[in-house]
């Protein structure tokens, strides 16, 4: 895993609004270092809990903005299990 650089979160957060599944897409890519990763894929990769799994590919909101404020805070990917 990699942590997110300050320009990485800051196109994060320029582009959550319009599309927060490609802005998350992106950071997670960087962050799980699969630059061709899909976001199914990636949020497989990522060792979320089987819920989270489920709300995020499901595009539920509260989980999206719930993992964008992380990889802001963290600036990488903190596994559920």
């Amino acid at each position: 895993m990699s942590r997110l650089k300050k320009r990485d979160v800051e196109v994060l957060l320029a582009h959550y609004d319009a599309d927060p599944v490609g802005a998350l897409t992106d950071a997670l890519r960087v962050a799980l270092d699969q630059p061709g990763g899909e976001w199914t894929a990636l949020v497989k990769a990522a060792n979320f809990s089987c819920a989270r799994r489920i709300r995020l590919q499901g595009n539920d909101p509260h989980a999206l903005d719930e993992l964008a404020a992380e990889l802001n805070e963290l600036r990488t990917v903190a596994s559920d299990r």
